[in-house]
């Protein structure tokens, strides 16, 4: 079902700030996950053409593109954002856009990605999340509670960095009052899916 308030309050913020590409992501995303998919197509092709490195961008975009029966245009986007989230480190996105070629019985690009061994976890190395690399843990968990203990195990510092210069983004083109728990899981949604916990897709 459609979540019209959230509609009206990206619609909103997408007309006072038509460069604004967190903005139409998250327009985006809310149509995609309503079923609005005819309205989700425009939405999501400026997102891209505003960051053409938005990789989530490309998966939610073949989505709608599928939903309207488009599959050449999803196929395309598909192949196109694969070699971007590949370039990006981004696996999450970058598996979830293999998976769709797949379904649709097109090419995938073969990509070796490295693998933890019990030795290498043993001796305190995790496989990150987001890009794929085997590397040490962080020094310390970067918060408290499950998300705090989950990203400790599974992400690693490089992409950690990356996602506070990233939050901060998601903070001020969202104006996020982190005070309001609408605002906090907003926030935690772009959290998990920058950092490749979000399983939801």
């Amino acid at each position: 079902m459609l979540d019209q308030q959230r509609v009206e309050r990206f619609k909103n913020m997408v007309l006072a700030d038509p460069e604004n590409e967190l903005g139409y992501f998250s327009l985006g995303r809310t149509y995609v996950d309503g079923a609005a998919f005819k309205e989700a197509v425009p939405v999501l092709l400026q997102a891209i053409k505003l960051n053409p490195g938005l990789s989530q961008g490309y998966v939610l975009l073949a989505l709608a593109q599928r939903g309207v029966g488009d599959t050449e245009g999803a196929v395309n986007t598909l192949t196109q954002g694969y070699k971007v989230a590949q370039e990006k480190g981004d696996l999450m996105p970058r598996n979830q856009m293999a998976d769709m070629l797949k379904d649709m019985g097109a090419e995938v690009p073969a990509e070796k990605v490295a693998q933890l061994t019990p030795e290498l976890a043993a001796a305190g190395n995790i496989q990150c999340r987001r890009c794929g690399r085997v590397t040490a843990k962080m020094a310390e968990r970067p918060f408290g509670g499950a998300l705090g203990e989950q990203i400790y195990q599974s992400v690693c510092h490089g992409c950690f960095q990356a996602w506070i210069r990233q939050g901060t983004k998601v903070i001020n083109e969202l104006r996020l009052n982190l005070t309001e728990p609408a605002a906090e899981e907003i926030y935690d949604q772009h959290m998990k899916q920058f950092l490749g916990l979000d399983e939801t897709r």
